[in-house]
Formats: structure tokens, sequence, C-alpha cells
């Protein structure tokens, strides 16, 4: 079983950003939703984690004494062992040396929020960190030792040059990190600065192109559309969600898959912490199975007959072989690489993953 936990509190919303927070919080909130996912884990029988991960918001908005009431809640009742993935996000100006010690003692990966390693490109982000910060907070995780750890990009942010990206990039491989997302800024509907951050989509693919060649003198690889590590430091929680395995969410706004369902929590605090429903997301068995298909050619593995007998309900090899090649014929033969054993799409069918996936659904 994947775990995921969001904590949805923030310094300040960021202007790119969409997912669900709370900005500015009053500490009660903190100690309210710490209660309430106490009573939650408490309430059932939870199977043994094989990964977890604590994202938002800013987990690390949390001071620490409330950071150890969490990391305590689940480790009482999760329980996670040796091998336990636990991946916590981070960003920059909430971090210090005792909370780096403390999530040093409970979690193996961190990942953090730099976006730009340019103070100004931050500013038209809307991004409040400053420089010093964001250099401490590297220098501490090297310092810590994290075995997993993450640096996240934003490429095609306007006023930005090809060469500040490439720049962005070389600085983020050589601060030490084994895995670095890059993401093309995308004008999120609910995003404070939606309207402003419009990037120009032909400029977005030509660095999207780039960025393997760019990273290419660090041994890193492409393993998914927007992810990109050394050989063994794939996060192992994406991964397993990315191939339909089964995720447990906590939290305002967090999802869950049961194999079947998925079914997301209210996206509000006070909703959450009242009780709401979970919405469910209820389609038919073969519209399921076509979507996780089409989620994990996200990635550059893609998919095996042996990947794909275990998906809950998986249907035969050979039909999702039917649905690969029919969708080549409605798309382009050159976005995907079929044989007997393997399904996966090309560089250019990785870059027209949205375009795949309408069909394939």
């Amino acid at each position: 079983m994947n775990y995921y936990f969001h904590i949805p509190f923030c310094r300040s919303k960021c202007g790119y950003c969409a997912f669900y927070s709370e900005p500015s919080p009053d500490p009660g909130m903190f100690d309210a939703y710490l209660d309430k996912l106490e009573r939650e884990l408490d309430a059932a029988p939870l199977p043994p984690p094989d990964t977890v991960y604590l994202g938002g918001g800013t987990p690390t908005l949390f001071d620490p004494a409330r950071l150890e009431r969490l990391f305590c809640l689940i480790r009482q009742k999760l329980a996670p062992e040796a091998g336990t993935e636990i991946s916590i996000e981070a960003n920059p100006e909430t971090v210090d040396r005792e909370k780096i010690r403390l999530i040093r003692s409970f979690a193996n990966r961190i990942s953090l929020g730099v976006q730009s390693f340019s103070a100004e490109h931050r500013r038209t982000l809307g991004r409040d960190c400053t420089q010093q910060a964001l250099h401490h907070a590297i220098d501490l995780i090297r310092d810590a030792e994290f075995p997993q750890w993450n640096i996240d990009l934003i490429y095609a942010i306007p006023g930005a040059t090809r060469r500040d990206f490439f720049n962005d990039l070389a600085t983020a491989a050589r601060a030490g990190a084994p895995h670095i997302s890059c993401y093309s800024l995308t004008p999120e509907e609910g995003a404070r600065l939606c309207d402003r951050l419009q990037p120009d989509d032909d400029e977005a693919a030509a660095l999207w192109e780039e960025i393997p060649q760019q990273l290419a003198p660090w041994e890193f690889r492409r393993y998914e559309i927007s992810n990109y590590a050394l050989p063994g430091h794939e996060c192992r929680h994406n991964v397993n969600v990315w191939r339909g395995g089964l995720l447990r969410g906590f939290g305002p706004a967090a999802a869950s898959f049961d194999g079947a369902l998925r079914y997301a929590q209210a996206a509000s605090l006070t909703e959450w912490l009242a009780g709401a429903p979970p919405e469910l997301d209820e389609i038919p068995g073969a519209a399921r199975l076509n979507e996780i298909f089409a989620v994990n050619l996200r990635t550059a593995s893609g998919w095996t007959p042996h990947l794909w007998s275990r998906v809950p309900g998986a249907d035969g090899w050979e039909a999702r072989l039917r649905l690969a090649r029919s969708a080549a014929k409605e798309t382009s033969p050159e976005f995907f690489d079929i044989s007997p054993g393997r399904i996966t799409l090309s560089s250019s069918g990785l870059l027209f993953w949205n375009t795949i996936a309408e069909v394939l659904l």
C-alpha cells in the first residue's frame, strides 16, 4: 500500500500553484488537522506501507513539535519498516537545522521546491524565497546525507531565457541532487497569477526536448515525462501510483485508489474537519484499466506483460497490444514503440502524451 498525506498549509500562495492549500494559517488549524488525522488513522486497520509521501501545501511549515507529532502518528499507526520509502516535500524558507535533523530521523527522501535558482524568476512566479534561504536549505540537506532527494524546477517562465533554465539544471545537478523534477509552467485555473503566467508552448516543447542532453554529463535519465534521476534514485511512490498501485490518502484534497474506485477527500479544511464524505470517481472497469494504461505510458519504461499482470483486474496482454496499435494508427506510428514484450512511447510520443491519452481513454 502507498500512503499520501496532504498537509494543506503554506506561508503564502505561490502565483503558479492551484493545489489546495491554506496560506498564513492560524496555528490552531495545525492542531485541528493533527487531531482529525489521528482519529482517521485510528478508525480502521491499515495495511503495511511500501511508500509514504507527505505533500502539500508545505509540510515543513509545521514547527518541530508538530512535525514530531505527525511523524509519531505515522510510526505508530503504519509501522513503516526500514525499506519503506518515506518522502516529504519542503520549501527552503521553512527549514532549519533542527527541522532537517528531525525530518532525517523519520524520512529517507526529501523534495525541495526550488522552482528557479534565479531570484528574479522566482519573483515572476510569486515564489516567496530568498537566495540565502534556498542555498542554506540545500546545504542542510546535503549535510544530513539523505539517501534520496529531489529538486523541483519550473521552465518556460516568462522573461527567462533558455540559458537561464539550463543554468538551473546544471546548478541542481552540481548541488548533488540525484533526482530532478522539471515542470513546464502551466497556467492552472485557480492559480493566483494564472492570467499573467502565460508560457510560450513552442518554447516549452523545445526546452523539454533539450533537458536530457543538458543533464547527460551527470548521467541523469528521463524516466517519466517530467522526472529525471540517477540510476536507482527514481521516486518509488510515484512509480507505484503510475502503475496502478493501491493508494490511501489522508487530509483535505487527498486522493485514494482501492483497485477499482478513485476517491478524493473534500478540498476544504473546514469540510474535511467536519467529516464531509469523499468524492467518488466511479467509471466502468474497462475505462479504469485504460486510464491506468495511459498514465504509466508517461514513463520511459512503459508496460511489460509482467507489469500489466500486477494491475488490479488486468485484462490480457494481447488486448493491450491491440489498444496500443489502434492508438498508434489514430495518432502517429512514430509515437509508439510496440513489441510483444513491451509497449512504450517514443520521445515524440511522450511530448504528445496528452493527445495519446485522449485516444486511449
